[in-house]
């Protein structure tokens, strides 16, 4: 150690000068980031010449550590998403080159500038920083990594011809969720049953599925089919195709259930996974809440009292309204639109051609025939952040024509206006509707978004086309619709979210629904006031072609304000008391939630009518074990008492039996299998799944033409399992159907006491030889030997420094191993052969 200090001219204050040490430890690959320290009076350059070291490279690491010059293995991190191991080329002053294999690893575009020419065209740096100055490249030489912010603009789209993307396979799927409400009170039973399921198969990169629901009111059954198609992507246009029973997705038209087929361009057919629409509200008490689009149920699901927000909804298309229902397991049902001018830029469309021919699948009026429908639209790019689209649609009785124009500004400020103009031949009217979207930041951590919508008296969409409604039912057509959202952050201040809707009729009446929010963290407690006003005469509305009423009512004037306190209790568990008022009723309450581990989340509360000096008791569980997920409440006032359940997951059925995950499966999925081991952790992109009896267990869904990491966590193994590599990094095309496997290796590690024949401990430094004699390890102190896999290392040997023949070493162990324990531990005896 004195000649190690010497040599790097350790001073007496004993403090190295680091830039040396961490050049060092960049070469010797030791672990960790060690920062330089600017020293004054340099390195030793005699201790430097003595040692044998080139004073040269004193100045190389005089400032900071850097990358030795040229290619070094580094972990690569890309806009924070780790990419896994990439051979990276460094030159002299330890920067980076940006060569082709850099490039296609991190899905970033080529420039057409080249800096350096390299001795083949892989090995040419190009010059990505003058092509796109605002990328940051962070060096770790010390963690052996490259970490990359890149602008979204460099980064490269699906790239639908490359073959490194995985192809084909089979397997069959099912989703399934259902959901009970089962009420007893003074006004006798009631029952309510849902069951949503999805079911299909993957073949060949064909996607083929199914989709239905099954509702059950008081033992009034019905069924609902949304769909059933199948789908596939084609290449060389950068499309997909799907064909059967499906849900158009022009971005000019509303969508229409057709049975026929389409063409549209593959960044729309992502609106489920990637859409930023959100729908948020407040339950009274716990409650179902219903999504429909263009009439189609699309979600489902359970929600306690308070304030909810829906996000990732599996939307049909970006241009028709959301109808959304809240259902209150105590009785009384509200209801309000989400217009689809509000979804602005949060539904992403991709540039290209779009077209669908089929039959109308839904009901018409009048006893007409179900028409025939062609529809067509085209979607250019104009430029950075610019597109504009066209689109016509026509039967024989009813034409439709409409144009987009979507831009954004300065990245972040976007505008979207559409125009749509109808022609009714049967009726001899023509009408037009047009749309506007605005949304953008206003600085300060304020963002702001704004849309309307209007539409005159003589516009029909399709459906509408060839009625004949009275001028009741025309009067109740909505005139205009326009939305509001701003939010607002500030450290000091708290965050505030504010929502507002409106629709006025033809006759001048109108309905609207107000959403506010605040929230402000007090040293561990937060604080939150909520409002939720809906503004509208509570009557019902009117079918506009038979002039009936329909069953669900409009929302009625109320408005709704809670104000809760939440304070944490250990790490896992939160208290929350909460005020609310509500149509001249009071309440007050307390709940008390948390996480008793990664399985099982909980909710018990109380609250308190003040109005009628009633008490209300509830309570529900979360629970996912492992391959299933299970909702279970109960709530009890003074007039009902109401159960609640839910189970949600999916099933694979492969060629290696059935294997069940806690979540949906999507288009594109897998099955990956750690050996044999029963409930492995595994980390996939939906989530954590866990192995079943077999060592099987489900990706429930992959991000198609795009990287995806899983990651074995071997906290989760037998202490006797290792991986040779517990991570795998997955390019899925859309449509195929994956198989991960990781290898796992059994070992059994044993500590020993080896003693000679006298009762000795064997000397410490004696060598350790295997089979063919094989050096393995050398004993330390007290005689103790570490086998790291005693199973392959049965006819041992030592090498005694006193005599010249080695003697054997002999141990018993356990017939089975503990399969908890890191090693096991043994007495060992070396005698001599």
């Amino acid at each position: 150690m004195m000649e190690f200090d010497r040599a790097l001219g350790r001073g007496a204050s004993g403090v190295c000068c680091s830039g040396f040490f961490v050049g060092l430890a960049t070469l010797c690959g030791l672990p960790g980031d060690v920062r330089a320290l600017e020293l004054g009076e340099g390195f030793d350059l005699a201790a430097l010449t003595s040692h044998g070291i080139d004073p040269k490279v004193s100045d190389y690491f005089r400032s900071a550590a850097r990358f030795r010059e040229g290619v070094q293995v580094v972990g690569l991190r890309v806009n924070g998403a780790p990419l896994g191991l990439v051979d990276a080329r460094f030159d002299y002053q330890g920067q980076l080159c940006f060569t082709q294999s850099l490039l296609d690893k991190a899905g970033l575009w080529t420039p057409s500038a080249i800096l350096q020419s390299g001795v083949s065209p892989d090995q040419a740096c190009h010059d990505f920083l003058g092509e796109f100055p605002a990328t940051l490249v962070r060096l770790r030489p010390g963690s052996d990594e490259v970490s990359l912010v890149v602008p979204t603009q460099s980064l490269r789209g699906p790239d639908w011809q490359a073959g490194s993307f995985t192809q084909g396979g089979a397997a069959a799927m099912l989703n399934y969720d259902l959901l009970a409400f089962d009420t007893d009170g003074h006004s006798g039973p009631s029952r309510f049953v849902s069951a949503y399921t999805e079911a299909g198969f993957n073949l060949g990169n064909w996607i083929v599925r199914s989709r239905q629901f099954y509702l059950s009111d008081n033992g009034k059954g019905s069924s609902e089919h949304v769909y059933a198609y199948a789908q596939r992507d084609i290449g060389s246009l950068q499309s997909t195709f799907q064909v059967g029973q499906i849900s158009t997705r022009s971005p000019v038209f509303g969508g229409l259930q057709l049975s026929g087929f389409q063409l549209f361009p593959d960044g729309v057919s992502r609106i489920a996974a990637g859409n930023d629409v959100v729908v948020e509200g407040l339950a009274h008490s716990q409650a179902r809440v219903e999504v429909r689009q263009s009439g189609v149920l699309i979600h489902s699901t359970l929600v306690p009292e308070g304030p909810f927000s829906l996000t990732g909804l599996s939307l049909l298309n970006g241009t028709s309204d959301l109808d959304v229902s809240v259902i209150g397991t105590r009785g009384g049902k509200r209801g309000f639109v989400v217009p689809a001018a509000s979804f602005g830029s949060g539904v992403p469309v991709a540039p290209g051609f779009d077209f669908a021919l089929g039959k109308v699948r839904e009901a018409v009026t009048d006893g007409r025939e179900h028409p025939v429908v062609a529809m067509g639209s085209g979607t250019w790019g104009l430029g950075a952040g610019t597109s504009l689209g066209f689109g016509v649609l026509s039967t024989d009785e009813y034409h439709a024509a409409g144009g987009t124009l979507s831009r954004v500004f300065f990245q972040r400020v976007a505008i979207t206006a559409r125009h749509n103009l109808s022609r009714d031949k049967v009726r001899g009217v023509s009408g037009a509707r047009s749309a506007l979207s605005f949304s953008s930041p206003l600085g300060a951590g304020i963002e702001m978004n704004l849309s309307a919508t209007t539409q005159n008296r003589g516009y029909r969409d399709l459906m509408e086309a060839g009625a004949a409604p009275s001028a009741d039912v025309l009067d109740s057509l909505f005139r205009h619709q326009y939305t509001a959202g701003l939010t607002w952050a500030d450290s000091s201040l708290g965050a505030l979210s504010l929502s507002y809707s409106r629709s006025v009729q033809f006759d001048g009446q109108g309905t609207g629904h107000v959403f506010a929010s605040w929230s402000k963290g007090f040293k561990g407690a937060d604080v939150a006031l909520i409002a939720d006003s809906q503004i509208g005469p509570p009557r019902r509305r009117k079918d506009r072609y038979t002039d009936r009423d329909e069953r669900n009512e409009l929302p009625a004037t109320g408005l709704s304000l809670r104000l809760q306190v939440s304070l944490p209790i250990g790490e896992n568990h939160r208290l929350t008391s909460y005020a609310s008022r509500r149509n001249r009723r009071s309440d007050l309450g307390t709940a008390l939630a948390g996480r008793v581990n990664e399985y099982v989340n909980y909710e018990v509360g109380t609250e308190r009518d003040l109005n009628q000096r009633e008490q209300a008791v509830r309570a529900r569980a979360q629970i996912m074990p492992r391959y299933t997920r299970i909702g279970l409440g109960m709530s009890r006032d003074a007039a009902n008492t109401s159960y609640t359940g839910q189970l949600q997951g999916g099933i694979v059925a492969h060629s290696q039996g059935l294997t069940f995950s806690p979540y949906a499966v999507q288009d594109t999925f897998g099955i990956l299998s750690v050996g044999e081991i029963s409930g492995a952790r595994v980390s996939t992109p939906q989530g954590p799944v866990w192995t079943d009896y077999r060592g099987y267990a489900v990706i429930p869904g992959l991000p198609a033409y795009s990287n995806s990491h899983i990651e074995v966590q071997t906290q989760s193994l037998p202490r006797r399992a290792d991986l040779k590599n517990g991570t795998k990094i997955l390019a899925a095309g859309r449509g195929s159907f994956n198989t991960v496997g990781f290898n796992v290796v059994s070992v059994r590690r044993v500590l020993l006491e080896a003693h000679d024949e006298r009762g000795r401990p064997l000397p410490q430094g004696a060598a350790v030889f295997g089979e063919d004699k094989a050096f393995l390890t050398s004993v330390v102190g007290d005689g103790l030997i570490f086998l790291n896999n005693s199973d392959q290392q049965r006819n041992l040997s030592v090498a005694l420094p006193d005599s010249t023949t080695p003697c054997l070493l002999q141990f018993n162990l356990e017939p089975e191993p503990a399969h908890e324990k890191l090693y096991e531990t043994a007495s060992a005896i070396c005698r001599a052969p």
